[in-house]
């Protein structure tokens, strides 16, 4: 089933996602176009692009589009004050090490918003990206459930797995301290709103950043924790993208999980990437779901 809108059509792959076609985003947009692919966006939470024109200047104009591109965290500690593209290189000497679900560096105090990927070099086989809808996630639960989940927050931090990462590959024995006095724990609820479709979804990420839901004890935590780590991993909530040259993802930060597929290792795979910063996560009770933001059926 394909959604019409004035400079393009979405047609909807799978349970999450969309295919883009009639438009290239590398090219100057028409007037309205821009509007259009934001809201292409929220209703569908992720968007995939084929043949396109653009080079890493073109992505990044494309991405100022939806907001202000992000600093990378590790980049702002080195005293970078432009924010740009970072390049991703899987080889046999960088062996891919995002093959869990996540959201990006839910640990800032105002996360990315939606983030843009572009395959460089795709490999011969492997390497696929998927995505599982938190939406999708947080309306399959028990109306109890989601009533529970809705008063509660968790504690977020870059402490764990992340440092210990960051430390080994950049070979500097203090960054480790940098990151933790730079970047503390961040408290943000367990569902959000979005701020445009007004949708709920679970705000979580990998457990190496989710050190607790706040005000409960370690076994009620790590009990729900648990039970929504294994949940939002459905394979009813996903869609999986294999890359190849000239495409283009953009997806919905708040809305969705990600996770690079390790099976091309040691085959090599580059990707060129940027974020948009995002708003303080909230929960608004009373706020309702836009209908104009009704996702399409998936064929």
């Amino acid at each position: 089933m394909s959604t019409s809108y004035n400079h393009f059509s979405a047609r909807r792959i799978s349970a999450v996602g969309a295919e883009i076609s009639g438009i290239d985003v590398g090219k100057p947009l028409a007037p309205g176009a821009l509007e259009e692919l934001r809201h292409a966006l929220a209703a569908n939470e992720v968007l995939f692009f084929q043949k396109q024109s653009f080079d890493a200047e073109g992505q990044l104009n494309l991405a100022r589009g939806f907001g202000e591109i992000s600093l990378y965290p590790i980049e702002a500690l080195f005293g970078s004050a432009e924010p740009g593209l970072q390049v991703i290189v899987d080889d046999a000497d960088n062996p891919p090490e995002v093959d869990l679900w996540h959201t990006d560096v839910s640990w800032l105090p105002r996360p990315p918003s939606a983030a843009f990927l572009s395959c460089l070099e795709a490999p011969a086989y492997g390497g696929d990206t998927m995505w599982s809808s938190t939406s999708l996630a947080y309306e399959a639960l028990s109306p109890s459930m989601q009533e529970l989940l809705s008063g509660l927050e968790c504690i977020h931090s870059c402490h764990g797995d992340f440092v210990e990462i960051a430390t080994r590959k950049s070979g500097i024995p203090e960054l480790g301290e940098r990151i933790r006095e730079a970047y503390p724990e961040q408290t943000h609820p367990l569902v959000r709103t979005h701020p445009e479709s007004g949708r709920r979804s679970l705000f979580v990420t990998d457990r190496g950043v989710m050190r607790c839901i706040a005000g409960l004890p370690k076994s009620e935590s790590d009990a729900l924790l648990d039970f929504l780590d294994a949940h939002v991993a459905e394979p009813r909530f996903q869609v999986r993208w294999r890359w190849g040259l000239s495409q283009l993802a953009i997806w919905d930060e708040r809305t969705t999980l990600h996770r690079g597929v390790s099976d091309h290792y040691p085959l090599r795979r580059v990707i060129r990437r940027c974020t948009i910063d995002g708003e303080v996560p909230f929960f608004d009770p009373n706020r309702l779901e836009d209908p104009s933001y009704a996702r399409a059926e998936a064929l």
